[in-house]
């Protein structure tokens, strides 16, 4: 089992089922094109051609509005951050521990990114409630005035990851 990019032809997507049709149907049909366009880049934890989860990660920034004040940005108006987008576990995996294992996967590309591109962490739009428990467990806050965006500074994900003992 390893993570690699999405590569159509290596993995079957047409059998992946998370329960979300939505999400489903984003892999099978969406993934690669937005990767083709450099929309997006689409992670999988595949074991060889059966993919047992994937996210999506791109650039992405945030109003400065939304921090609280006294944070301070320059005259910056949008802050960079890298957006963990759509993710999703096969259902046949779900329960035991993949979700864990792709957030943290997040992480460290985030970490390894932010070593060559300036960025502040990582931001999320959780899709319910239940999301932004999960996302919230592994220490991300909700922005001012909004309902569902969470984010992660550069300096928690370090802790976050040290504490975790990268294994990934």
């Amino acid at each position: 089992m390893k993570f690699e990019h999405l590569q159509p032809k290596k993995h079957n997507r047409n059998k992946f089922d998370c329960g979300v049709e939505a999400l489903n149907l984003y892999l099978q049909r969406v993934a690669n094109q937005d990767q083709k366009r450099s929309l997006t880049k689409v992670y999988v934890l595949a074991e060889d051609e059966r993919v047992i989860g994937y996210y999506s990660i791109s650039a992405h920034s945030v109003s400065k509005d939304h921090f609280p004040e006294g944070r301070q940005f320059g005259g910056y108006q949008e802050v960079p951050f890298l957006l963990l987008g759509r993710l999703a576990v096969d259902r046949d995996y779900q329960g035991l521990g993949y979700g864990d294992v792709l957030i943290l996967h997040a992480f460290a590309i985030t970490m390894d990114a932010a070593k060559k591109i300036g960025i502040m962490g990582m931001v999320v739009d959780a899709k319910n409630k239940n999301a932004v428990s999960l996302y919230q467990g592994f220490g991300l806050k909700r922005l001012s005035s909004t309902k569902n965006r969470l984010v992660l500074p550069l300096s928690a994900l370090a802790k976050l990851i040290r504490g975790k003992g990268e294994k990934l």
